[in-house]
């Protein structure tokens, strides 16, 4: 409400001083003519009353006009911008996610690797101790499952 209140002091704000300038141009074009000072300023409100209408519609109409296409543009731009954000999230969801699986299973295969090496380890420990000839071949590294 207060951007809508602002507005519109805005547009009284160059509706009066549009209608001052112009004031003091007939004023002035009116005083160079041997009148009195009543008489030119008569003569200027006889001017200037019916063009403060025209200069009323003008600047309302282009300032109401200026404000919806500003409004619309920037309501395009923001959901634009929401529909990015709302992309972005889901693909960095969908990124993280690709990601997460891709280092569980690298992780995976890691701890089940340890635990075939460490078993393996332990059956040729045992091997050399019975003193029994060890022929199985080391597990596969990770990488190569």
């Amino acid at each position: 409400m207060s951007a809508r209140l602002d507005w519109i002091a805005l547009e009284i704000l160059v509706i009066f001083g549009l209608t001052l300038i112009y004031t003091i141009i007939i004023f002035v074009d009116e005083s160079s003519l041997s009148r009195t000072i009543l008489e030119t300023w008569k003569a200027t409100v006889k001017e200037v009353t019916p063009c403060i209408h025209v200069v009323m519609l003008f600047v309302v109409g282009a300032f109401e006009l200026g404000g919806e296409i500003m409004l619309r543009y920037t309501a395009k731009i923001q959901e634009a911008l929401d529909k990015g954000k709302a992309e972005g999230i889901v693909e960095g969801q969908a990124k993280g996610k690709a990601e997460g699986i891709v280092e569980g299973q690298a992780k995976g295969k890691a701890e089940i690797y340890q635990a075939w090496y460490a078993d393996w380890e332990r059956r040729k420990q045992e091997a050399l101790e019975k003193g029994i000839p060890f022929s199985d071949p080391p597990p596969p590294k990770p990488e190569d499952i």
